[in-house]
């Protein structure tokens, strides 16, 4: 998981890249920042529901039932990407660019999943669920210097309005309960990274810089979600399962982030004053003695797409799964993947 999030992913390029001092101006940091929580704010709303669809429609009445554990790709589609590398003179590396620009950043989800049929009804119902434990994050963060939380858990239920026969495919509509939240902390290797904030009197024409030392960079996110979905599967030659689904999501998803460290100025007094002169002027500034942070909530509903097929070997199932956001009105495209593996009787 670590090797796909975007904090690896950063942190990557600028080790490799190599690492110039440059001296970006408040505004230019805050737009950048601010564009790029936008953009993986969007993408969180998705990554929220991994786990949650299997390939089969429907699982069938009691005692069918399922156990399994899917990973989960969704891509952020952000042009800020490559522009937060830039602020301090870092670039991405070959192999992470073509990622970013054909798909977007790759952001990780995982979860385990079970899946059971009632009697008497067509309906199924399930629960899912992933989690870090706090032990594994501080022993990630002691061994490798990466800190990471993670939870995942939803609850879904689906009605089989018709049910799979020689002819006909498995056809259901369903619901679910998505919630998410996670963090990540990775050192930059940026040593004293500085932003330049302009001098609201004039008496300073160039300003004044904040510096930071070893900065953390930190992000969290969260998410809230409510989906329902219409999906299509039929079993082919015992051994295949292809599917075709849409669905429709609702809820709030935020994402926030930004360099964790203590922060000294070249502002004659305290960096409190400093903040407080700004604010005077007009300028809002996220930043404190513990570090910068910007932040992002998107609450605009998701159509996608969705579909794949299952490979069938006996009890085992083996489910592959791609994921389309069109473009439309506020929505922007985005792509997901996952994979799933499970027993099913």
């Amino acid at each position: 998981m670590k090797r796909l999030t975007v904090i690896v992913a950063m942190v990557s390029a600028i080790a490799l890249s190599g690492y110039s001092q440059v001296v970006p101006s408040l505004g230019s940091f805050e737009t950048t920042f601010d564009s790029f929580m936008q953009g993986v704010a969007s993408t969180i709303t998705l990554n929220s529901l991994a786990g949650s669809n299997w390939s089969d429609a429907y699982v069938g009445g009691f005692p069918h039932l399922g156990l399994g554990l899917t990973v989960a790709t969704t891509f952020a589609k952000t042009d800020a990407t490559s522009q937060i590398f830039s602020l301090f003179g870092a670039g991405l590396p070959s192999s992470v660019t073509s990622v970013v620009n054909s798909l977007g950043l790759p952001v990780p989800a995982a979860a385990g999943s079970f899946k059971i049929g009632l009697p008497f009804i067509p309906l199924d119902i399930g629960i899912k669920g992933g989690y870090i434990p706090a032990s594994v994050g501080n022993a990630l963060k002691s061994s490798t210097g990466v800190g990471m939380s993670y939870e995942n858990i939803g609850l879904t239920v689906r009605y089989a309005l018709v049910k799979q026969n020689l002819i006909l495919p498995n056809v259901s509509i369903g619901a679910s309960y998505d919630y998410l939240k996670g963090s990540l902390t990775v050192p930059t290797g940026i040593p004293t990274p500085s932003i330049n904030v302009p001098d609201p009197t004039g008496a300073n024409p160039s300003g004044y810089n904040i510096s930071m030392t070893d900065p953390d960079l930190d992000l969290y996110w969260t998410s809230n979600t409510f989906d329902f979905n219409v999906q299509v599967s039929k079993t082919l030659l015992f051994f295949l399962t292809p599917y075709l689904g849409a669905g429709y999501t609702l809820g709030t998803s935020s994402f926030s982030g930004g360099l964790s460290s203590n922060i000294t100025t070249n502002y004659p007094g305290t960096l409190d004053q400093l903040e407080s002169l700004l604010s005077q002027h007009g300028v809002s500034v996220p930043f404190n003695n513990a570090g910068i942070n910007y932040s992002s909530t998107v609450t605009t509903p998701v159509l996608r797409l969705y579909g794949g097929l299952a490979l069938n070997i006996v009890l085992v199932r083996l489910d592959f799964q791609a994921i389309f956001v069109p473009a439309m009105g506020n929505q922007s495209q985005a792509f997901g993947a996952a994979a799933t593996a499970r027993l099913q009787f």
